[in-house]
């Protein structure tokens, strides 16, 4: 791991603190009727000429790429009251984005761009209505050392919006707006609904570092990690680990029951079983059940075997110790909450390489 400290040790300390004020999410207690939701930035305009390249390619979610990117997956996590918190993955060329040595004289590569977003719901006959619209800050930097023109890099995206099916157009432009670029991507953000009566799980999230970062509420695109409040997130995008390494997940449940919800400071009593399967769905690592208080799961788990030697009645003769060999897996989780006995699974896969 790259990080310095886990992230459950670094959360800790920021939920102390309090300072996830753009993210945080409370749980509802059982008794509290649902928050209308509502969108946290109001529509605004932009550039005629980027509101048309929006229209232009909105029906077919295909448009204009004088900069090529495209979206390739999203993430979605909680955020304050109601509100879902979508992170979207889109991928580009370093040369594409224009990246020169930076002129600071830091040693780094650099671009600015401009970026638009729109959020647009599609209603009766196929009309597509704009939700909120505005710019997002697109100033990017990377290290000279390894820098390739022809080399392809990750970005994310992320915006607090209410629960409800939305079509998201990101605009790609150069600072002389002389080349102009739109993508697009479908998301779903479950309403509270969804785990009103059944619990509901984010995507788990393979980690190789985490920092505490200043809360940033401007829109922002970011190069090679995403920010939740006042954390800056590196996951593996491709979810790979390497031998002898643990892998660290980390992911959200919602719908618990609170244990004692008259309590100062109600808590859940989650129990999560962690293992890690073969392609055909055999066990090739168990670890002991974990218990969790908080919505928030995070875990590092150690990538190692314990092989045994046993003689026909099932002595164990001796055992081993050894890491996980290389090749992909399933890291299949299941969330009990042993306050109301509802259950959630979940799976995601990784590769050892």
């Amino acid at each position: 791991m790259r990080a310095s400290r886990t992230i459950a040790a670094a959360l800790a300390v920021i939920f102390i603190a309090g300072i996830l004020s753009a993210t945080a999410y409370a749980a509802p207690r059982p008794q509290a009727k649902p928050q209308e939701a509502k969108p946290q930035a109001k529509p605004s305009s932009m550039p005629k000429e980027i509101a048309a390249l929006i229209q232009e390619g909105l029906a077919t979610r295909q448009g204009r790429q004088d900069i090529p990117f495209s979206f390739f997956k999203q993430l979605v996590l909680p955020a304050q009251g109601q509100n879902l918190f979508p992170v979207f993955y889109f991928k580009a060329r370093n040369g594409d984005l224009g990246y020169a040595p930076s002129p600071a004289g830091t040693g780094e590569m650099a671009t600015s761009l401009n970026a638009y977003f729109q959020f647009f719901q599609e209603g009766e006959g196929g009309v597509f209505s704009s939700r909120v619209a505005g710019r997002a800050v697109a100033d990017l930097k990377t290290d000279a050392n390894g820098y390739a023109a022809d080399g392809e890099d990750w970005y994310s995206f992320g915006l607090a919006m209410p629960a409800g099916k939305y079509t998201l157009a990101m605009v790609l432009a150069t600072p002389d707006m002389k080349k102009l670029s739109v993508a697009y991507s479908d998301v779903d953000l479950p309403g509270p609904e969804a785990y009103a009566t059944a619990l509901w799980s984010t995507d788990p999230v393979v980690v190789t570092a985490m920092d505490q970062v200043e809360p940033d509420q401007r829109p922002t695109i970011h190069r090679a990690c995403f920010t939740w409040g006042a954390i800056k997130v590196v996951p593996s995008v491709r979810a790979e680990v390497a031998p002898g390494e643990n892998i660290e997940v980390f992911f959200f449940v919602l719908g618990g029951a609170y244990k004692d919800p008259a309590a100062e400071r109600p808590v859940n009593d989650f129990e999560v079983n962690f293992e890690v399967q073969f392609d055909d769905g055999k066990p090739a690592i168990k670890w002991a059940p974990q218990p969790f208080e908080a919505y928030f799961i995070n875990q590092p788990l150690p990538l190692v075997q314990t092989l045994q030697k046993q003689d026909e009645k099932g002595t164990v003769l001796s055992q081993e110790k050894k890491p996980l060999e290389i090749g992909k897996y399933k890291l299949a989780i299941t969330v009990t909450d042993r306050v109301s006995g509802k259950k959630v699974e979940t799976k995601t896969g990784f590769s050892v390489r």
